[in-house]
């Protein structure tokens, strides 16, 4: 059973499953969870054309949360033979226990990754070590980091450039720091020309503080049945 303290499993319409938070917040669309993720992140981002075509990719994500959005990229990795660094930052990641409940190993048979991530998260603990905290499966590299994201800790190291920031933290309502004009200065700075960032969000706050940082800002067509428009900020090609 759910632990009613902590985040509660729901099903979506699409009939995948996420989390509800204790604020009644999800962690992924309840129009359908893996409709969002391959949609807005994986397809939005330009990371699945990459990964089809056999070429590596690089990706920041902002709110682990589930690892769903990972999930369906690694898996899209995997499947083409293409190298996947994903890294991600996460304040409090979801036990072993509570993922499984999450189905995503039925979800995406015959992947062998949704099983083979909930063991990893099972070594770290009930709490996972917080910094940085590696997983590795094929040519897929995760680097979890656990702690707060406004900090300067994550970029510490050889974070470089990144084709993608998928951006999926809780809304402005709840996260207002992960919007801010300062924050997504910092995101910005780490796309490469032509990289791009993604969102639910499409807040004009948040459209004029990446436009301000020299990218191309959209609104793109949401996933069907879902949200009605999406976020897509792209950095111009050199």
């Amino acid at each position: 059973m759910t632990d009613l303290r902590g985040p509660a499993v729901v099903v979506t319409a699409d009939g995948s499953r996420t989390l509800a938070s204790p604020t009644g917040e999800a962690y992924k669309s309840l129009r359908g969870a893996i409709s969002e993720a391959r949609s807005v992140y994986l397809e939005g981002s330009g990371v699945g054309d990459r990964l089809a075509a056999g070429s590596a990719a690089d990706v920041l994500e902002v709110g682990f949360g589930t690892g769903l959005n990972f999930l369906v990229s690694a898996t899209a990795a995997v499947k083409s033979g293409a190298a996947l660094r994903y890294r991600a930052l996460e304040l409090a990641p979801p036990s072993a226990a509570t993922l499984s409940e999450l189905r995503y190993a039925e979800l995406l048979a015959p992947s062998r990754l949704p099983g083979a991530l909930i063991a990893w998260r099972a070594g770290l603990g009930m709490s996972a070590p917080a910094g940085w905290n590696v997983f590795e499966h094929d040519r897929v590299t995760l680097e979890l980091f656990v702690g707060d994201a406004l900090s300067s800790a994550w970029e510490a190291g050889d974070l470089r450039q990144v084709d993608a920031v998928y951006h999926d933290s809780f809304g402005p309502a709840n996260a207002p720091g992960l919007w801010s004009g300062a924050f997504l200065a910092r995101l910005a700075r780490l796309l490469r020309p032509d990289g791009r960032l993604v969102s639910f969000c499409v807040a004009g706050a948040v459209r004029r503080a990446l436009a301000a940082e020299g990218l191309q800002v959209k609104k793109a067509a949401g996933p069907a049945g879902g949200k009605r428009e999406v976020l897509v900020a792209r950095r111009p090609a050199a």
